[in-house]
């Protein structure tokens, strides 16, 4: 849990309770009582009465035979809320959905959160070859194009503050692990207008992902393919996709930052 500076205005038990709710996850679905208190930092009567609580209001459930404690479906309606209302979502879904649909790729969108990707939609081709991600998933911004194709276009001192606090952890040998070369990725991505990620992520996945821009100019998300690196070797796949990610930039974006030079025709 990260420490809180003194704020007068701040409800500390609506923090905890929310805090609580994000310590379950896909890894750790199911938590006992004490892994619940430890990961909070709560005592054992504390916890109980803020699981005892999100238990009555239906986010949280307790199994009786295992005592163990999980998240209930109702969660998902915050979350769907705030996608409905972001708008991004519905804006690229058609572009997304004919994509996958033609060519059989797997097709994503994703917005920047802390050091990670979240993953707003996933629409999933035939390939054997595929990340298991739904909506709310996290990924480390470093080893994805869907990341790099947002950091690449933040403003600079954004771009400078996230690369600070950025640990490139190896995530295959693929993976970037120095902030030159990452740096250099990102001025490519910045030249061509997408960012690229092979098997940086996932061994034998390969990924491209371009910016999508708000009604400012400034970069709100990013939309991108991923793909076996064996379908690279399709004739002109590459460049149709590349030529379809750039599409949906100048489509799907509220306006285009005045040096967008890219060039998709």
């Amino acid at each position: 849990m990260q420490e809180r500076q003194p704020d007068r205005d701040f409800i500390n038990a609506l923090a905890k309770g929310l805090d609580l709710i994000m310590t379950f996850s896909k890894a750790k679905p199911l938590l006992s009582l004490s892994e619940v208190a430890k990961a909070n930092q709560m005592s054992l009567p504390t916890a109980r009465r803020y699981l005892h609580t999100l238990s009555k209001l239906g986010f949280i459930v307790r199994d009786h035979e295992t005592l163990l404690f999980q998240l209930t479906p109702k969660v998902l309606r915050l979350g769907a809320w705030v996608l409905d209302s972001m708008g991004l979502r519905q804006r690229l879904l058609p572009f997304m959905n004919a994509i996958t649909k033609q060519l059989d790729i797997t097709t994503h969108c994703a917005i920047l959160e802390g050091l990670d990707v979240v993953t707003l939609e996933r629409l999933r081709s035939q390939d054997v070859v595929n990340l298991d991600l739904t909506a709310g998933s996290r990924l480390p911004l470093h080893a994805t194009s869907l990341g790099k194709a947002i950091l690449a276009f933040a403003p600079l001192e954004n771009r400078r503050g996230i690369l600070e606090e950025m640990e490139f952890v190896p995530l295959t040998e693929q993976t970037i692990t120095d902030r030159d070369t990452f740096e250099s990725d990102l001025k490519a991505a910045r030249e061509k207008g997408y960012a690229v990620a092979d098997q940086e992520l996932t061994l034998g996945l390969k990924t491209l992902a371009s910016p999508v821009f708000d009604g400012s100019g400034q970069v709100e998300a990013s939309v991108g393919v991923s793909y076996p690196i064996i379908r690279s070797a399709e004739p002109g796949l590459e460049n149709l996709l590349i030529k379809k990610l750039l599409a949906i930039t100048e489509q799907a974006s509220g306006k285009l930052p005045n040096d967008w030079k890219i060039k998709t025709k």
